[in-house]
């Protein structure tokens, strides 16, 4: 009754007040909620007679409990799934044509990261038959989410100049960006070494 009508409720307080409040609860509030606190302060019911009063209402607040569980439960899965995302975003934006690896062929022009080289192209620079460039959300979703799970679907990949074309499944694809990353991240700690810089673990 106090939270309900603002008003200090306690064992002293006089028979008007305590009127007028009911008066007030049984206008603003359910029946069910006025007739629960009046035989609360009448009659001192058992518990088990309030929460035979009160049970259709506990198993609504319930359902809302549950409903909320399972909302915050899709939240955060679709947070989880973005930062797996974002992970491997990050992966390729290390990998792909290091500008201090340019004049070794061999990590953007060959091996496993050529294939992570078409790779993204194959992810972000598709296009129509017009030449015009397609920018599909969708697409780069499921290809991030079939990369990141390793599926055995083949894909093709092109370069742009159209003379290679290489049919790699994302199993084998995921396999070269850890490949890849790992080398990335040995020769990061081997200069980190021997400048006498510590080395930090992924």
């Amino acid at each position: 009754m106090s939270l309900t009508t603002r008003t200090n409720i306690t064992k002293n307080t006089d028979p008007d007040t305590m009127q007028r409040c009911m008066l007030f609860m049984s206008r603003q509030y359910s029946a069910d909620l006025h007739m629960l606190t009046f035989s609360i302060l009448t009659k001192s019911p058992s518990i088990a007679s309030i929460c035979s009063a009160i049970s259709e209402h506990a198993f609504n607040e319930l359902d809302s409990a549950h409903l909320m569980g399972d909302m915050y439960s899709n939240r955060l899965s679709v947070e989880f799934e973005s930062g797996r995302a974002l992970r491997l975003l990050l992966k390729l934006g290390f990998i792909n044509e290091r500008p201090e690896f340019g004049i070794n062929q061999q990590w953007a022009e060959t091996g496993d990261c050529y294939v992570l080289k078409l790779f993204r192209d194959y992810v972000f620079h598709q296009a129509d038959e017009a030449g015009r460039p397609v920018i599909d959300i969708g697409h780069v979703v499921t290809s991030l989410n079939k990369l990141d799970c390793g599926d055995s679907e083949k894909i093709a990949l092109v370069s742009r100049d159209g003379k290679a074309l290489l049919v790699v499944s994302y199993a084998e694809i995921a396999r070269c960006l850890d490949v890849a990353y790992n080398e990335l991240c040995t020769s990061m700690s081997t200069i980190n070494t021997a400048y006498g810089f510590p080395v930090k673990n992924s």
